[in-house]
């Protein structure tokens, strides 16, 4: 699972990389915020886009390790859909490409479609790797927050990066673009690098 949170440690440092440039042109160079306020926006996306992605990634490798013997096998893992063919694929290799590899590609294209952004759906996804009932609580009380206040954070930042990405940011009621504050941003930012960080060390191998 290094090599997932490698890839969003990676995608965390670019959108710093923006922010960084946002605070030089408005703080340094003096430009009105407002004519950049489309960076702040493009944060927000960037750093959901990354943790959908880690989800799905350290989800995959989970499976990977289970399918290797290096994890219990959870019931949500037991129940992973392959059909017959995939099976009779991973059973009877071609020479040139391994079951394991078969197994990763099977799981990309049996997720491709899947979003990992809301609570329950990053809990049914983490239920393939991770034997824990309770895993928001688990998360929350490694962050020492409570649990209702740390999913209700997660789906306010993911709302409005709908917002952002389905309607423009601009209030459906007047029309006009939603104000967007450095200082939330920030906290958003780093709020989903906390989770992300929170969410690896509780589930990776020892």
């Amino acid at each position: 699972m290094l090599r997932a949170k490698s890839v969003f440690d990676n995608s965390f440092t670019r959108v710093l990389n923006i922010h960084d440039l946002y605070r030089h042109l408005v703080h340094e160079q003096h430009f009105q915020s407002e004519f950049l306020s489309d960076m702040l926006r493009s944060e927000i996306v960037y750093i959901i886009s990354a943790f959908d992605k880690f989800i799905h990634d350290i989800v995959k490798d989970g499976i990977l390790e289970t399918y290797n013997s290096l994890r219990v096998p959870t019931p949500a893992f037991n129940n992973f859909p392959i059909n017959l063919s995939q099976m009779d694929s991973i059973v009877n290799p071609m020479p040139t490409i391994s079951p394991i590899d078969i197994l990763e590609n099977i799981i990309i294209e049996n997720h491709k479609h899947l979003s990992f952004q809301d609570p329950d759906k990053i809990s049914q996804a983490l239920s393939l790797v991770w034997l824990e009932n309770h895993k928001w609580q688990k998360i929350a009380d490694h962050l020492s927050m409570n649990q209702n206040a740390l999913k209700i954070e997660l789906k306010n930042i993911v709302i409005r990066r709908n917002q952002i990405v389905h309607e423009a940011d601009i209030d459906l009621f007047t029309n006009d673009i939603q104000v967007i504050n450095e200082s939330d941003v920030s906290n958003s930012v780093n709020f989903i690098k906390s989770l992300s960080d929170a969410i690896y060390n509780l589930i990776r191998l020892p």
